[in-house]
C-alpha cells in the first residue's frame, strides 16, 4: 500500500491505524465508523489509504485515539529574518467529538481533518489522542488538554 515509500511514524488506535510516509503523506486504515480515518465518510478500509483532505499539507506527527485522530503538519519554512527553521505546528483533528476531544469547542464528529484554531501559532511539537481527551505539547514546554476529564 505504501508503494515502496519509507514509513516514518505510526500510531494504533482502538479500531484504526495511522501512518506517515517520508514525503509527509498521512495514511489511515481500519474501522471508519467514527470518522477517525479522515476520508470524508464512515467506511472502513482494509489497507492504508491516503487522507486526501491533507494532500497539500506535510504531516510530521500523528496520534490515533479510541475514536478520533490528531495530526501535526509543518511547512518547515525558514523565517525571512533569521533564516532559521521555524515549525508551524498546525494541529488537525477528525473522528468522534463526543466529549469535545476534537478541540473545536463543540461535540460534533468530523469525517475530514479540521485545523484546531486555538492551537494556531503555538508551535505544537507533539500530540496524544486518548480515549476521550487529547493533549498537545508546544516547543516552549506548555501542555494543552481538551476533552473529557
Amino acid at each position: 500500500a505504501f508503494a515502496g515509500q519509507r514509513v516514518i511514524a505510526v500510531s494504533a488506535g482502538a479500531r484504526h491505524s495511522l501512518a506517515i510516509t517520508d514525503d509527509g503523506v498521512l495514511w489511515s486504515w481500519g474501522s471508519g465508523n467514527s470518522g477517525a480515518l479522515g476520508g470524508g465518510d464512515r467506511h472502513g478500509r482494509l489497507v492504508p489509504e491516503k487522507i486526501e483532505a491533507l494532500a497539500d499539507e506535510r504531516a510530521v506527527a500523528v496520534s490515533a485515539g479510541c475514536l478520533h485522530s490528531l495530526v501535526i503538519t509543518d511547512d518547515g519554512e525558514k523565517s525571512p529574518l533569521d533564516r532559521r527553521w521555524r515549525p508551524r505546528g498546525d494541529v488537525w483533528s477528525f473522528g468522534s467529538g463526543l466529549d469535545g476531544n476534537l478541540g473545536h469547542g463543540d461535540k460534533k464528529p468530523l469525517l475530514e481533518p479540521r485545523k484546531i484554531e486555538a492551537l494556531k501559532g503555538q508551535g505544537v511539537v507533539a500530540v496524544s489522542a486518548g480515549s476521550n481527551h487529547s493533549l498537545a505539547l508546544t516547543a516552549d514546554g506548555s501542555v494543552w488538554s481538551w476533552g473529557y476529564g
